[in-house]
């Protein structure tokens, strides 16, 4: 059976997205497109908990859980034997144990305390913490999590002396969200903001700051974003807008909400097809997307002879991108290259 899993998700890998004939891969647990961010099936790993062979009911059953280590976390055992100031102890029927195994766990309870634990670790125990709240809020996969705890763990093996070690591990998110091939990459301003959001003072400047330091520690091997990887993400938040569906209704557009998403998506891939990396320059991708979006659905109005739905400032609170970014891109860029004719007539 396993074996038939397999083979089905290898040959799965192997073949192109039944929605946009994108290249497939595959995250943590899913097999996604590249290119339009379809989930196409789930991916199952086995457990790393080994148990018994043989399952007892009585007081003798025992099972094995390989402890390991993880990456991300600084302590030993896992748990805490029976409540924090108990001296007394009980099996699970509630008999109380006998005198040496009284002392046995009175000795494990105080060797595999919480604070003798984390000792001479405080710091990477506190910043490991900051960590997981982070990758929650973001809603980051199980990789960027493992990769950025392994980096600041390489930085600070390496670095005699850090500046900041909240700023590094900000850094390390965002070195090893670059690195993870995911569909829908954060940006150094949404880490930025998720720092803030549990009060720390990071900055996109200080977390660039300590890429200048502390890159050399670091493999880099991710290539530079495009306005492809953010397509599918901005349209996703432009689409679920509250006014998005209120406009168009308002506008009289011939789509249900899905419908203009669908095609919103095919004809901004349209237009990224015809923009070439020398109009795009050294624009910044994520916001010259957001300009695309807003081309995309004045071309749709165009072309089935309705009113635009979209407008520049309903894009920038659905992204956060700046109004004003949105108009310079589409006025100078692709106004010109997508509407020659009102060029000349101006």
């Amino acid at each position: 059976m396993d074996k038939k899993k397999s083979f089905q998700n290898n040959e799965m890998l192997n073949s192109d997205c039944p929605e946009c004939n994108g290249a497939i891969i595959h995250t943590n647990s899913e097999v996604i497109c590249s290119g339009c961010g379809l989930v196409i099936d789930h991916l199952y790993n086995n457990s790393s908990y080994a148990f018994h062979e043989e399952q007892y009911l009585g007081t003798v059953s025992k099972q094995f859980v390989a402890l390991g280590n993880r990456t991300d976390f600084v302590g030993g055992l896992g748990t805490c034997i029976d409540y924090g100031n108990s001296k007394l102890f009980k099996d699970k029927s509630g008999k109380v144990l006998g005198p040496n195994e009284q002392r046995l766990y009175r000795r494990l309870k105080k060797t595999y305390g919480q604070f003798l634990r984390i000792k001479n670790h405080e710091t990477e125990y506190r910043i490991f913490n900051i960590l997981g709240k982070i990758s929650t809020y973001l809603n980051l996969n199980k990789n960027i999590k493992n990769s950025a705890a392994y980096y600041f763990k390489k930085i600070i093996k390496y670095e005699e002396k850090v500046i900041n070690n909240i700023t590094l591990i900000a850094f390390c998110i965002f070195h090893a969200a670059r690195n993870d091939t995911q569909n829908a990459p954060i940006t150094i301003s949404e880490i930025s903001e998720a720092f803030r959001n549990y009060g720390h003072r990071v900055s996109p400047r200080l977390i660039l700051r300590d890429a200048l330091i502390y890159k050399k520690y670091l493999t880099n091997t991710a290539k530079p974003h495009t306005c492809e990887d953010y397509v599918t993400r901005l349209i996703n938040d432009v689409i679920h807008h509250s006014g998005t569906e209120r406009r168009l209704l308002r506008k009289k557009a011939p789509w249900t909400l899905n419908e203009f998403k669908i095609n919103l998506m095919h004809k901004s891939r349209e237009i990224l097809e015809n923009l070439s990396q020398w109009h795009r320059g050294g624009r910044n991708p994520f916001i010259l997307t957001g300009a695309i979006i807003y081309l995309a659905d004045k071309l749709l109005a165009e072309e089935n002879e309705h009113k635009a739905v979209l407008t520049q400032n309903l894009i920038s609170e659905a992204t956060n991108i700046a109004e004003y970014s949105i108009r310079d891109h589409y006025v100078n860029l692709l106004k010109p290259l997508f509407f020659p004719k009102e060029e000349i007539k101006n």
